[in-house]
């Protein structure tokens, strides 16, 4: 059986071997790197997680009758994993900018658009993903585990890559061949900052009405998401092109191969 091609022109033997070539995976850089990202990206990125969560916490808090909690539940649940997607795709986006450019100045509007172009399979990775994480943790932890790392870079690799839901899992899974054990370090250590915010968030919240728990699961979301997304962000390129930093210092621009040979002067004849 022959190896599928991404819409990128890579293959998964391709992305196998690029990780067997490139150096190991540290944790400790990509937390220290999603930490920097996040404070430079800081304003941009909670505009658009406080815009998108604001709406979709609306829903989970609509008052109802008890015998419509199963309707409205089954009906956050996808506004929740499409406002995570669609959040996550945005901000890949932004940070896709800076990784080209280092004086870009990431428009959140555009990459809003962008994301809602891919949306369909941006929510369709981070359902399948959600869902199967959630059942694989609950029934045994491990198989949870296991697909929370395989499946790391799935969103980025659909923003930047073009990819089908399907074919974003595979190719994150390919990604992260040869790097399990750092990449589930980044992905638990980001579950326990965003997990201790969101739950001090919540206990505010208590007392305080429909209106307290609208702002405080809003406010934690808008704080948290943005981190995570940031943190992925990192990882997709450590892991596709450790060779370049992930967003380039202020005043500095990454030149293709196909630049520098034409900015060469011409031989003399």
């Amino acid at each position: 059986m022959g190896a599928s091609t991404h819409r990128d022109g890579t293959s998964d033997a391709t992305a196998s071997d690029a990780a067997a070539r490139s150096p190991k995976l540290r944790a400790k850089d990509v937390d220290k790197q999603a930490q920097s990202l996040y404070g430079r990206l800081f304003g941009r990125s909670v505009v658009v997680a406080g815009l998108v969560f604001g709406l979709v916490n609306l829903v989970g808090l609509t008052p109802a009758p008890r015998s419509l909690d199963l309707v409205l539940l089954l009906l956050s649940l996808p506004l929740t994993f499409g406002g995570y997607a669609l959040v996550e795709g945005t901000l890949v986006q932004l940070v896709r900018g800076l990784h080209e450019d280092g004086d870009h100045r990431p428009s959140s509007t555009l990459a809003l658009r962008g994301s809602l172009a891919r949306l369909r399979p941006l929510v369709g990775v981070s359902t399948i993903s959600g869902l199967g994480i959630m059942a694989g943790t609950l029934l045994l932890v491990v198989p949870g585990l296991v697909l929370l790392t395989r499946w790391a870079v799935a969103i980025p690799v659909v923003v930047l890559e073009g990819c089908s839901t399907r074919e974003a899992l595979a190719r994150s899974r390919a990604l992260v061949r040869g790097n399990g054990r750092a990449v589930l370090n980044v992905m638990l250590s980001v579950g326990l900052l965003t997990g201790i915010v969101n739950l001090l968030f919540s206990a505010l919240g208590r007392g305080h009405g429909l209106l307290g728990m609208w702002l405080s699961s809003t406010l934690a979301a808008t704080l948290t998401v943005p981190y995570a997304a940031h943190a992925v962000s990192v990882l997709y390129y450590r892991l596709s092109a450790p060779e370049r930093p992930v967003v380039l210092e202020r005043g500095t621009r990454w030149q293709s191969v196909w630049e520098l040979e034409g900015s060469r002067p011409a031989a003399a004849e």
